[in-house]
């Protein structure tokens, strides 16, 4: 293993820690995922048929990891001890209501609900009118929050020509989108980092 594992984790820890850390896990997780994920990648790297598509196998090994990090927690939630909501809450008084009754109900109202999934039918249909590429650029950047220089790497494409990409989606669906949207929330981030 040696030097060549320590290169290779030098040069792309902090990509897959990155990856880890979008995900809300804390850094003890991220660290220890990330070099389970190099382990993995490792004992992968005679596998690779196209050394030039490295990044994208790389981030497949690491989304691997999270998933089975995934099913780890919810098999541990499985195991967990039930409360029931039905059983009464321990108060002083002797008269105690469900514990269900105790937490208030967090569902949007039908019309909210209503609003919100003609508002997501929308942009899905907004989107769907982008090209392949501006589509897939967009989903890394605001979804999986890649950077520019990750984006770039994974689908063969400059830092410049991924920023256009963007650009011209996020102006497209604004343009769309102008009369249903008064400010595409979710671009947020994309229009932080233009300015």
């Amino acid at each position: 293993m040696g030097n060549n594992f320590r290169l290779l984790f030098e040069r792309h820890r902090n990509q897959v820690y990155r990856f880890f850390q979008r995900k809300g896990l804390s850094p003890e997780d991220c660290h220890e995922l990330t070099q389970e994920a190099f382990f993995s990648i490792y004992k992968g790297l005679s596998d690779l048929r196209q050394p030039a598509q490295f990044v994208g196998w790389m981030f497949a090994i690491t989304e691997n990891v999270w998933r089975s990090h995934l099913e780890m927690i919810k098999a541990k939630k499985r195991n967990a001890i039930v409360v029931s909501l039905d059983q009464e809450s321990d108060t002083q008084e002797g008269d105690s209501p469900p514990l269900a009754d105790s937490i208030p109900d967090p569902s949007p109202s039908p019309l909210e609900s209503a609003l919100q999934h003609e508002k997501i039918e929308k942009l899905r249909a907004a989107l769907q009118h982008l090209s392949p590429q501006r589509r897939r650029c967009l989903h890394l950047y605001v979804a999986e929050e890649w950077s520019y220089q990750e984006i770039a790497e994974f689908m063969g494409l400059t830092i410049g020509a991924v920023k256009a990409h963007l650009h011209q989606a996020k102006m497209a669906l604004r343009e769309t989108l102008k009369s249903d949207f008064k400010e595409l929330e979710l671009l947020g981030r994309a229009a932080k980092e233009s300015e």
